[in-house]
């Protein structure tokens, strides 16, 4: 097989493989019912995001220096806007916002 024949049977997998991963959604839930995993994944998708981030945010803080004070400001900044509006974006981006002001100083 010559680099043609091969790099079309690979644009002929993925094209496939694409057209079923956007199609296996509407066979599954073409019903119109309410799935309870759909509901379960929709319902904690956010705050499991949310909990990733903080982790990986407090991984790698050198909590011996003025790092940890500006980290945990934005950390409590994320965590008091996600308990006043609920709402994961704005969370997020307000304590990005606040931490990466602190990074510049």
């Amino acid at each position: 097989m010559d680099e043609l024949e091969y790099l079309l049977v690979v644009i002929i997998v993925m094209a496939i493989s694409t057209y079923f991963t956007r199609l296996i959604p509407f066979l599954l839930f073409s019903s119109g019912k309410e799935s309870f995993i759909l509901n379960y994944v929709a319902k904690s998708t956010p705050p499991m995001v949310m909990m990733i981030l903080v982790i990986y945010m407090l991984k790698d803080v050198n909590y011996f220096s003025s790092e940890i004070f500006y980290t945990f400001l934005a950390l409590a900044i994320t965590i008091g806007f996600q308990v006043y509006k609920r709402n994961a974006l704005l969370s997020i981006v307000a304590g990005t916002a606040v931490y990466m002001f602190f990074v510049q100083l």
